[in-house]
């Protein structure tokens, strides 16, 4: 396989809620909670088109997931965070799957002198009114730039 220029993929697909097994990236299981902090190795407004994947088994009401982005800052700090889309999941439980277009995303005016293009690379999902057992929800890169 030869090595390319182009812009590479979001792992199969990065959890921003739910469990995790341990992996060769981390060395334990981990369970990602709503509204934490997920570091990309992938710049989202650098790829043409990715998916926000949300489901659940069941849960007592309808659940909401709404998917926030920001770009890392010259310094290395985040950014303002962006709200990218929102998907709702009835109570009885399923999947939905939302597709957006990095090139689509729109940074803060405020923080475009403070970063160098492409950097949106945090994400967060939260979940409303409260996150199901058996919830996840994850990014997974459709197609590369």
């Amino acid at each position: 396989m030869a090595l390319t220029n182009g812009n590479p993929l979001i792992d199969a697909e990065t959890t921003l809620v739910g469990w995790t097994n341990r992996s060769a990236i981390r060395n334990s299981e981990h369970t990602f909670l709503s509204g934490e902090e997920v570091l990309l190795n992938t710049k989202l407004d650098a790829a043409s088109r990715f998916s926000l994947v949300a489901s659940h088994p069941g849960a007592p009401a309808a659940v909401e997931v709404e998917l926030l982005l920001a770009p890392v800052l010259r310094d290395g700090t985040t950014g303002s965070w962006i709200s990218a889309v929102r998907v709702a999941l009835p109570a009885e439980g399923g999947r939905v799957e939302a597709f957006l277009s990095g090139h689509d995303i729109q940074i803060t005016p405020a923080d475009l002198p403070n970063l160098d293009l492409p950097a949106v690379c945090f994400a967060k999902a939260l979940v409303t009114p409260t996150t199901p057992a058996g919830m996840h929800a994850g990014l997974t890169a459709t197609i590369a730039a």
